[in-house]
């Protein structure tokens, strides 16, 4: 993969733990958030770059997924004049004769039994598995969370109960305005404003 790393965007190492991760990405956004870079080109350029790596890393299913990509061998480019393509072609020639048989067989039957059995295992498992708690506020609104509006106007994450919640759809920074008559409040880390929509409260029976 070209150019930096999310873990070289966040100044960590590819080991880093999750608390790392958090706390890294808190003390980057304090540095670079827009009222503390506005004028500064620099500075506004490098919080779209923290902000994706934050999101991919934050995450254990796409941290793994971008992990398997980073350790993914790359294929070396031929070279402009031929010489390395056309040594590559008669290597590959020698090494096809060297098998008249033909190349080996995939034992598709077997994989796609292999697959069926997988499947249904983890079916059966989610049968018997309990949803885990959803992850305690951090402090840090993202698009999704749920806050509550203090006396000052500032939107404070809070845990989403399902009762009458108050979710950030938006998340943009104090130059911009919610859009589709969303209610702005800024965030009580001053990071940036909270574009928030008051949900209907759930009726109890």
């Amino acid at each position: 993969m070209s150019g930096r790393s999310h873990y070289d965007v966040l100044g960590l190492r590819p080991d880093a733990s999750a608390t790392a991760i958090r706390e890294s990405y808190r003390r980057l956004a304090r540095e670079y958030h827009p009222d503390r870079t506005m004028g500064s080109a620099a500075g506004g350029d490098k919080m779209p770059a923290i902000n994706a790596a934050y999101h991919v890393l934050s995450d254990p299913g796409r941290r793994a997924v971008y992990d398997a990509e980073r350790r993914a061998p790359v294929s070396p480019s031929p070279d402009s004049s031929g010489t390395e393509s056309g040594a590559e072609e008669r290597s590959t020639v020698g090494y096809r004769f060297a098998y008249p048989d033909g190349p080996a067989r995939i034992p598709w039957r077997g994989l796609l039994v292999a697959s069926a059995i997988a499947i249904i295992g983890i079916v059966v498992l989610a049968q018997f598995t309990e949803p885990g708690e959803p992850a305690p506020p951090d402090g840090i609104l993202r698009t999704g969370d749920c806050v509550e509006i203090l006396a000052n106007g500032d939107a404070d994450e809070i845990a989403c109960d399902g009762s009458g919640d108050i979710v950030v759809r938006q998340f943009i920074g104090f130059d911009r305005v919610c859009s589709n008559g969303l209610e702005a409040h800024r965030d009580r880390q001053g990071m940036g404003v909270a574009c928030v929509e008051f949900t209907a409260e759930v009726p109890t029976s």
